[in-house]
């Protein structure tokens, strides 16, 4: 098969609705979640001011591998899925589980860091994104009302800002922050550039160059070869 890059421009929104379904995919070769809070937070301060973050790196292969490693770093298996092509982050999964987790409905644990709640909010008191655990501190502070939480604003669409934006209370300083929310929400774009025709000696390079550079790790080699190879269970137990 002849082998092409292809970068495409993909709404936030549906790259993480994507993740979500499981139509993209982590391979369990990919080292756990590693930020710290700030690290997400940053994250998405950049995205809100519209800064660009980087592209996330796919393979798209007819590989299927019946391990996958979940948002947070907990591994399992993929049974029910049957498509013919899977898409398989080889870049980008700290930025993409990331995404993920701060508007997921539920807590997504990371594995490593307890009982920490991932889900993100927006203050639009302060034009300041913040965790969940915050939330009740904040509530009583400030008031709940511009308070967002980023699974609705997911999950419902722009419709909710411009909801708040209507309401007598809502200054100009909240509405400005508001509406640069919901310019981010319909407009912010992630590059996907999807590698398609390769083989996967050649992804473990690329693996391998990216995350490395160029330095070889033996329990890396070992780990994606054995991931290739569809082991049923994680790789890593071996190491």
């Amino acid at each position: 098969m002849k082998k092409t890059i292809k970068t495409t421009d993909t709404k936030i929104t549906d790259f993480v609705s994507n993740l979500y379904k499981g139509l993209i995919l982590i391979p369990s070769f990919q080292r756990e979640f590693v930020w710290e809070q700030d690290d997400i937070i940053h994250l998405w301060e950049s995205i809100y001011r519209f800064i660009p973050v980087g592209s996330i790196l796919c393979w798209e292969t007819g590989t299927r591998l019946n391990i996958h490693r979940r948002p947070g770093g907990a591994t399992h298996h993929d049974e029910a899925c049957k498509a013919k092509r899977y898409l398989y982050i080889l870049d980008g999964q700290q930025r993409a589980t990331s995404l993920l987790m701060a508007v997921h409905r539920e807590n997504i644990m990371a594995k490593g860091r307890g009982s920490f709640d991932h889900r993100l909010f927006y203050d639009g008191y302060n034009m300041k994104f913040f965790f969940a655990a915050e939330y009740l501190r904040r509530k009583r502070e400030l008031g709940k009302d511009f308070l967002v939480s980023m699974h609705d604003l997911f999950n419902t669409g722009s419709g909710l800002i411009d909801s708040l934006t209507k309401r007598d209370d809502c200054t100009g300083h909240i509405k400005k922050g508001l509406v640069q929310l919901k310019y981010v929400f319909n407009n912010y774009q992630l590059p996907v550039t999807t590698l398609h025709g390769y083989s996967t000696g050649d992804v473990s390079e690329i693996f391998e160059r990216i995350n490395q550079q160029g330095k070889r790790l033996k329990s890396i080699d070992i780990m994606i070869a054995r991931t290739f190879q569809n082991y049923a269970y994680p790789v890593e137990e071996d190491l």
